[in-house]
């Protein structure tokens, strides 16, 4: 009894510092917006410390909201289904490459852009869209259009670059789960007359969906917020609701308004957590 006591005091020292971390840049400052959600703001711009849910009553009366959020989803919905077409064949190669240099030179690939800030990344797809940037030039010289297209401002162009920020979250998750499957189990149902894509479908794929759940949830919690490449590729009027918090808080000065959409942008974003929290236990279950 002694000893297990011990393993359970030396296990919550050890959680100890993360608990703390966790509580101070997280818990407080979502306790403290949701008291300010709270709160109301009068024509003059003063807030009131008055409990009212009238912030949250606009957000669910008003369709400019509910055009936002649903801008929102979306947005997460098309960049997900991007990365994840992407991020699987990505992940696979780069776990079953022959040779560790090229492994490691494709790490290299998918995490450099992790170093690099999102503004300078999204810039980047600035100068390749606009109307004089590359992907114009090129099209205009090899006679494919006659004069540019739009591309910066577009749904599209926000779905591109997007997908291109969160690439990563999305490929490393999966590699990671790759990365555990033992590599006898494909060659064993080879053995018993499975064909590769019969492999893929029935092994590797199955196995691999702790990763591919992980790196989605990443993926959909992180393009619910997104906000610097929308603002910067298509300018504040996409319909987003994290560029509608932008606009409420800095522009209409109304911080209990932005706090109740942000607020609400931030339990949708647990709900996807949770779920995926929630598939992960039941595959791992049925796995065993």
């Amino acid at each position: 009894m002694r000893a297990a006591a011990r393993r359970r005091l030396t296990a919550w020292a050890l959680l100890a510092p993360a608990l703390v971390l966790l509580v101070g840049v997280f818990v407080v400052p979502s306790l403290d917006l949701l008291r300010l959600s709270l709160a109301w703001t009068d024509p003059g711009r003063t807030i009131h410390s008055d409990f009212s849910l009238a912030n949250y009553r606009n957000f669910t009366t008003s369709a400019h909201f509910h055009r936002l959020l649903w801008g929102s989803v979306k947005l997460t919905l098309w960049v997900t289904a991007g990365c994840l077409l992407l991020g699987y064949p990505a992940a696979w190669y780069m776990v079953h490459a022959r040779r560790r240099v090229a492994r490691t030179v494709l790490y290299a690939i998918v995490v450099s852009p992790l170093l690099i800030s999102v503004i300078v990344r999204t810039f980047g797809w600035v100068v390749l869209l606009a109307n004089n940037g590359v992907v114009n030039w090129a099209l205009t010289v090899t006679g494919a259009v006659d004069k540019p297209v739009r591309m910066l401002g577009t749904f599209g162009s926000v779905t591109v670059a997007s997908i291109h920020v969160l690439l990563p979250f999305m490929i490393l998750p999966i590699a990671s789960g790759l990365q555990d499957i033992d590599p006898t189990l494909a060659r064993a149902a080879q053995n018993l007359g499975a064909t590769p894509a019969q492999t893929f479908w029935r092994v590797t794929l199955p196995l691999s969906m702790p990763g591919v759940l992980a790196g989605t949830a990443l993926v959909i919690a992180l393009g619910l917020g997104l906000f610097i490449t929308p603002l910067l590729v298509a300018g504040p009027l996409q319909p987003l609701l994290a560029l509608g918090i932008y606009y409420v808080t800095l522009n209409q000065l109304d911080f209990p308004l932005g706090a109740a959409l942000s607020f609400v942008l931030l339990i949708f974003a647990l709900l996807v957590l949770a779920a995926a929290a929630r598939a992960l236990s039941a595959v791992n279950r049925s796995a065993v």
